[in-house]
């Protein structure tokens, strides 16, 4: 603090530092004024290094910086956001998300489609689990299969193509 000259001959003594009320601003962390202020931590730990911007260390090692401090060094933050709000994700329309907005939209439209498809033969399959098994149809049950016991005996394996063959020809 200054005095004049003229003040110190009129008597008046300058108040204690410890009489001066805190100011009320918030003390932001390194990581909450970066995002704030859009710099890195790097950036304001080199300038709380140098003198540049006046920080303090809080009972938890955490170093701590006043906002009236910050507004004095780099001015009135540019987004007005407060220091817990997050970032918001940059948007930006390029033809790159243009691209992946056409692809989002190309496998939605196929995944619908597959769906429906799914659904669909869930349907068949129920219909089809309402049939009678093979061979419980009433027209089934009067006609027995043929059989030709000359040419395959039920226990007698078949040893290669030559015995397949047979086998058909003879059925057919």
């Amino acid at each position: 603090m200054l005095l004049s000259a003229a003040t110190l001959s009129q008597g008046v003594t300058p108040s204690p530092i410890e009489n001066v009320a805190p100011c009320d601003m918030p003390e932001l962390n390194l990581s909450q004024a970066a995002r704030l202020y859009g710099k890195s931590r790097m950036t304001l730990h080199r300038h709380c290094a140098s003198g540049r911007v006046t920080s303090r260390l809080s009972d938890d090692g955490q170093r701590l910086i006043d906002l009236s401090e910050l507004i004095r060094t780099y001015g009135e933050p540019p987004n007005r956001v407060t220091p817990d709000t997050p970032p918001e994700p940059s948007r930006r329309d390029t033809p790159e998300d243009t691209i992946q907005s056409e692809r989002d939209d190309l496998l939605l439209r196929e995944l619908q489609a597959l769906r429906q498809q799914v659904t669909q033969l869930q349907e068949e399959v129920r219909e089809l689990r309402r049939l009678p098994a093979p061979g419980q149809l009433q027209e089934d049950i009067g006609r027995a299969p043929p059989t030709d016991t000359a040419l395959h005996t039920p226990g007698e394996p078949i040893r290669g193509f030559g015995d397949l063959l047979k086998r058909f020809e003879a059925k057919h």
